[in-house]
């Protein structure tokens, strides 16, 4: 395969990527259904280190 044929297939990948899955909105409810997780184990540590102290 020559680097001109790998360009092309980088470029079109990523064009591909872009126009999927962009539709102009914002969504809100997934942003906040993917940083759950993250906040219920950040509130878990501040009251164990709450009790700690």
């Amino acid at each position: 395969m020559t680097h001109m044929e790998i360009k092309a297939l980088e470029n079109a990948s990523r064009a591909a990527v872009w126009t999927e899955g962009y539709d102009g909105q914002t969504h809100y409810g997934d942003v906040l259904k993917a940083l759950t997780p993250a906040l219920f184990i950040l509130a878990t540590a501040t009251v164990l280190m709450l009790v700690i102290l």
